[in-house]
């Protein structure tokens, strides 16, 4: 039993490395550190990987590629999400006009489900979850969530809440949640509201605030524009297959899993060193701001609130976290790489593994990740809409 002093051990982590590759791949990898801190939390900390370094271990590779424009890909046009049932089938939610688009592991249209509108089996802005061989929809617009089956029959739907445009989480228990505000004696705070599938408040899921993010502040006439300033750290979450919380701040690699949203169960992270980034690249993204803000709000007004040197020198140590339904986690790097995601994988207890490169451009984002798939949805070097899919290939690469 943990008492009070915490109990340190170094555990050399050879036995994860034995499949990396030669004698020489295997020494190079890192140890982890293991704390049990008062309360019985664990924390666990990695010097770097334990189990590949670089391109020798898991890689993401593409198995099928939708496009915009295609008739057998069922003409997308906008797409803003999608799933993978147990079948394997792909479930896109599309818009203009609203459709939620379903297709074969070969790519082809197999159906569409629900269509744009108001009434029972419609939705205006269909954001997707899914729970065994049930599609659920959020719709943010029309404050509701819908259920149906995956041959596309409507079976149900409730009142929920609105106007957060959020992708939602089923876990494995089939518990729906949804991102919320709340407004209490300390301002505003973030948080999730969960549903069970039939429909009925089960809890909230308050997120704690890790730190607050430098936000450029613009205002004129009556109007009031708040946004992050590009390459500052900034708090970051998601939720575990368990229904856990798992949250940071971007600004050091320390991150918390807790079961309430208010107690601290587990502690991961890894060493880290923030990686500079290019004066051209800040530079870049400084003009880029200016020419977007300045027709809505005027050269003077921006220059006020924003100038060069306002953008950050460093990146911070991660952009978005997200877990797989093994419990891995996924950590998307906080790099001045504008035209590869790069990831640190981590496993379910905490222990990082090594990094794995997304084949992927900025301009795309993962829709949603499976035991095995990635699906990546964005627009190509054309502009057209693409929805992508990749197998997590985890075998070790000499």
């Amino acid at each position: 039993m943990p008492n009070n002093r915490s109990s340190r051990v170094l555990i050399a982590c050879l036995l994860l490395a034995a499949c990396a590759g030669t004698g020489g791949e295997r020494s190079a990898l890192a140890r982890v550190t293991r704390d049990t801190l008062p309360g019985g939390a664990v924390s666990v900390m990695s010097e770097g990987p334990t189990a590949w370094r670089d391109s020798s271990g898991w890689r993401l590779v593409e198995t099928s590629r939708l496009v915009g424009g295609d008739s057998a890909a069922g003409d997308l046009a906008n797409p803003t999400g999608a799933v993978i049932d147990p079948a394997g089938r792909l479930y896109v939610a599309d818009q203009s006009p609203t459709v939620i688009k379903v297709f074969g592991r070969d790519g082809r249209l197999v159906r569409t489900i629900g269509r744009d509108g108001d009434g029972p089996g419609e939705f205006r802005s269909p954001i997707l979850g899914m729970h065994a061989t049930e599609l659920v929809v959020f719709d943010p617009r029309l404050a509701r969530i819908s259920v149906f089956d995956t041959a596309g029959r409507f079976l149900r739907s409730w009142p929920s809440i609105c106007c957060h445009y959020s992708a939602i989480s089923v876990d494995r228990t089939g518990r729906i949640a949804v991102r919320m505000t709340q407004q209490d004696a300390a301002g505003f705070t973030s948080g999730f509201i969960r549903y069970s599938m039939d429909g009925r408040v089960l809890d909230t899921l308050p997120v704690p605030s890790d730190g607050r993010p430098r936000l450029l502040e613009l205002s004129h006439g009556g109007s009031l524009m708040r946004m992050s300033i590009p390459y500052s750290p900034a708090p970051a979450e998601a939720l575990t297959p368990d229904g856990s919380l798992m949250h940071g701040w971007s600004g050091d690699y320390r991150l918390i899993v807790s079961r309430t949203g208010r107690d601290t169960a587990g502690i991961f992270g890894r060493r880290w060193r923030p990686a500079p980034i290019p004066d051209d690249v800040r530079q870049a993204q400084y003009e880029r701001l200016r020419k977007s803000l300045t027709p809505q709000w005027g050269e003077e007004a921006v220059a006020r609130a924003l100038s060069p040197g306002d953008i950050p020198k460093s990146a911070p140590a991660f952009w978005n976290l997200f877990v797989d339904p093994t419990g891995t986690r996924w950590i998307s790097l906080g790099t001045a790489d504008t035209l590869h995601a790069m990831y640190d994988v981590f496993d379910s207890a905490g222990v990082y593994l090594g990094p794995v490169r997304g084949p992927w451009v900025g301009r795309h984002f993962p829709y949603a990740w499976t035991a095995d798939e990635v699906v990546v949805g964005g627009e190509n070097a054309d502009g057209l809409p693409e929805v992508i899919r990749y197998r997590i290939d985890r075998t070790m690469h000499p």
